[in-house]
């Protein structure tokens, strides 16, 4: 089930705790005292990325700012306050990146997320965590969900293509041409705020229909590529409940090789003492997954998927 939650709505009751809320004004009056100008520095958020060192300043400034305030050095209030500025900003008319209906109510449901003060702890939004650097992007505009996956817009690493076993570089062609070019794409990733932690059906299947969906509306954008542990062949040999995030793709004329090692802090313990215990023995190498799925290929799959659930 996809949520209702428009644009419209979102920005308006961000507007609203902008202006009204009590802890908005712990957050901008903190800056203030500082001697910033809060909207100034939401405009850093756009050149905030996955990357720990692209928030070094604002860790920095936004500590200064909370022993400044006599607030907590673990406070999310600044932080919170930054993020919904941007995200009111963003989802004005002039600054909306066109979407499908179904990305745009899934992201404005979890920006709403901002608005609820059980959510919006210390834990999920502080300043030097990665979920604040993914909310950053996704508040200016730049990640997006689409129910059980998050997405953002990235090209083919070359990188990459040279580390293909020397078996599936037919494939790897065939996949590159269709695609006709290495980017840009939708690069798919877990939403880390899913409501379901298992990764199965119709859950997967909604999401790639709901990036089909604006994929349609961008012909900029010449498909879906991912690559991670969770995509990886041998990854699925050993936890084969795992080989369903590929199923559709693969089913639909997608493409999937490996791309080398994975480092073992990925990710792929996590949640699984099996896979541990293999990798300990020696009966599993983290290798990272590289899934390919042209434009048409992807649309071609929507339009059977559109009318399979009518």
């Amino acid at each position: 089930m996809w949520p209702t939650q428009s644009s419209e709505l979102t920005r308006a009751r961000l507007v609203a705790w902008l202006s009204d809320s009590e802890k908005a004004a712990v957050g901008a009056g903190a800056l203030r005292r500082s001697g910033y100008r809060p909207s100034a520095v939401a405009e850093t958020l756009h050149s905030v990325t996955e990357a720990p060192a692209s928030t070094s300043h604002l860790v920095i400034l936004l500590e200064t700012a909370k022993r400044e305030a006599a607030l907590p050095v673990a406070s999310a209030a600044i932080e919170r306050w930054l993020l919904a500025h941007a995200a009111a900003a963003m989802l004005s008319a002039a600054r909306t990146p066109p979407l499908g209906n179904a990305v745009l109510n899934w992201t404005c449901a979890e920006i709403a997320l901002l608005l609820d003060d059980a959510w919006a702890s210390e834990e999920t939004l502080h300043v030097a965590g990665i979920r604040f650097r993914e909310f950053a992007k996704m508040a200016t505009g730049r990640r997006f969900s689409a129910g059980l996956f998050h997405w953002d817009i990235c090209g083919v690493s070359r990188s990459w293509l040279l580390k293909v076993p020397p078996r599936d570089v037919p494939g790897l062609v065939r996949a590159l041409t269709k695609l006709r070019g290495l980017g840009p794409v939708m690069f798919p990733h877990l939403n880390p705020h899913r409501l379901s932690g298992h990764l199965a059906e119709p859950g997967i299947s909604d999401a790639l229909a709901a990036m089909a969906e604006t994929l349609e509306s961008r012909p900029d954008l010449r498909g879906l590529v991912a690559a991670s542990w969770l995509r990886s062949p041998d990854v699925h040999r050993v936890s084969p409940h795992l080989a369903a995030v590929n199923a559709p793709i693969l089913a639909a004329g997608g493409f999937v090789t490996t791309v080398g090692t994975a480092s073992p802090d990925c990710g792929i313990f996590e949640r699984s003492r099996e896979r541990a215990r293999l990798y300990r023995e020696g009966r599993l190498k983290p290798t990272t997954g590289l899934v390919i799925w042209p434009r048409a290929d992807m649309l071609r799959w929507w339009r059977s998927y559109k009318v399979a659930a009518a």
